[in-house]
């Protein structure tokens, strides 16, 4: 009787303890999805907020800001993070992961209220999730346009060409899907050595959701990338008249004086490869004449056609494509 007692007091616990061990693993388990649903959601925001810093349209432009219910998914293009419009999938296989941002008013004393109020174009709020079948982690926080009101120096051109006054299709950039390949302009520099900061294209997008775009300061049409810019929304391109639109490098670009140097025009997705989703057109303004209107450099088209790195493209020695290359004075 003792032994049959023994051996009861033995397995009840036993099994206690092995309950008690399962329910530790389920609970060490979902404490360690909880915290990598959270750190992805963090990043989500970091993503956010390096959009932000590279350009503040970028975050105003979406359509998101009047349908708080679209999703954009921070994604890492060219090294660079992005939002997207289209899922990428989902992280680590369990995550799906996406940023929503609202609209944010403020009262007569400038306090943000809940609703209503009068939209603060320089404020947005943002909620990143990362969802899995154990549920959505969510984060919200506010962001601003900041850089607007910080103080600093003003950069000016160093050199550029600004006689562009044809508004066609030349370049056939991003070439839907062909691998036409890229448009770009060499320039030579000035007596003095500076630092680029960022440059300016004459643009015009003649489709409402072309590729989004990059600028890279190039040694030449295929040589060392020097400098790669933010990426620019298609979206953001005037469909109506070109207008300038400044592409920013981050840490500025040093450049050698009276030396050519090329600017190459890139996709996202990349449009010298066939069959890379690349979508147009963007009108890169440009003029034509006997000779090379501008005499510093000339227009250059379907640089890396067809996947070959190697290609530097068709030399246009009668065109130039209108540019400004900014410095610091």
């Amino acid at each position: 009787m003792e032994v049959v007692v023994a051996t009861a007091v033995v397995t009840l616990a036993l099994v206690s303890f092995s309950q008690a061990g399962v329910l530790a693993t389920r609970l060490l388990r979902n404490q360690k999805a909880t915290l990598e649903a959270t750190l992805l959601a963090q990043e989500g925001l970091e993503a956010v907020r390096m959009v932000r810093d590279a350009s503040w349209a970028d975050i105003t432009w979406r359509t998101g800001l009047q349908n708080p219910s679209l999703r954009y998914y921070p994604v890492v293009e060219n090294g660079i993070w992005v939002l997207a419009t289209t899922s990428p999938g989902l992280v680590n296989g369990v995550y799906d992961r996406y940023v929503q941002f609202e609209k944010v008013g403020r009262d007569a004393s400038d306090r943000i209220v809940a609703s209503g109020g009068t939209d603060d174009s320089g404020t947005r709020r943002v909620i990143a999730h990362a969802v899995s079948a154990a549920g959505d982690i969510q984060i919200t926080t506010y962001i601003t346009d900041f850089q607007s009101f910080l103080l600093s120096i003003t950069d000016v051109v160093a050199v550029a060409y600004t006689g562009a006054v044809t508004d066609d299709i030349g370049a056939n950039f991003p070439s839907p899907n062909a691998g036409d390949g890229d448009p770009g302009q060499t320039f030579t520099t000035g007596s003095s050595q500076v630092e680029i900061t960022r440059t300016a294209l004459l643009l015009r997008r003649s489709t409402d959701l072309p590729s989004d775009v990059f600028v890279e300061l190039r040694a030449s049409p295929t040589g060392a990338v020097l400098g790669t810019s933010q990426i620019i929304s298609g979206y953001t391109i005037s469909t109506t008249t070109p207008a300038w639109v400044s592409f920013y490098f981050s840490p500025a670009v040093p450049v050698s004086p009276s030396t050519i140097y090329t600017i190459r025009l890139r996709s996202v997705p990349d449009s010298t490869i066939p069959g890379s989703g690349s979508a147009g057109f963007i009108y890169w303004e440009y003029r034509q004449t006997a000779l090379s209107p501008y005499s510093g450099g000339i227009a250059r088209r379907f640089i890396g056609r067809l996947a070959n790195p190697a290609d530097a493209g068709q030399p246009m020695d009668q065109y130039d494509f209108g540019f400004k290359a900014y410095a610091y004075p």
